[in-house]
């Protein structure tokens, strides 16, 4: 039995159930190894993302509606004699958030939208209620004016 060839003989007469064992054992000892590391990085600071004021002014309000109506007013007509207000911290739904109302004249029927900010962004462009643009002082919305699709 000292020849090394029949030791490798002897090896290779393992019984299966032996080798199968050892590979369950080191699966078993690697799931382990992995869920303590996966547990340890739970421990770690997270950094969290800075909490956004809801009610930033919305500074180029303007400039976003313009863009916006562009996009989404297909007449012409819809763009004359347009009206807005500034923003102003207004209801809506259980907060207060800032308000821009835009009134429009096409085809000789007034319709007034409100375009509602979170964050200082434009979340929102809905039928406006009187609460949130009842008692808006409108100027020219001269930007818009000046937006006019090509005929």
């Amino acid at each position: 039995m000292d020849d090394p060839a029949d030791r490798h003989c002897m090896a290779r007469a393992r019984p299966k159930g032996v080798a199968i064992k050892t590979v369950r054992r080191a699966c078993a000892v690697l799931l382990v190894a992995a869920g303590a590391l996966a547990g340890c990085s739970g421990f770690s600071k997270k950094e969290e993302p800075a909490a956004v004021d809801p009610n930033v002014f919305p500074a180029n309000y303007r400039t976003q509606l313009v863009t916006f109506l562009r996009q989404s007013l297909t007449h012409r007509a819809d763009f004359r004699g347009a009206m807005i207000s500034e923003p102003t911290l207004r209801p809506v739904g259980e907060s207060q958030r800032y308000v821009v109302c835009v009134q429009f004249n096409p085809r000789s029927t007034i319709k007034t939208r409100a375009a509602v900010y979170l964050g200082g962004q434009m979340t929102q462009f809905v039928d406006a209620t009187p609460e949130q643009c009842g008692s808006a002082a409108f100027q020219p919305f001269k930007e818009l004016d000046a937006a006019v699709p090509a005929a």
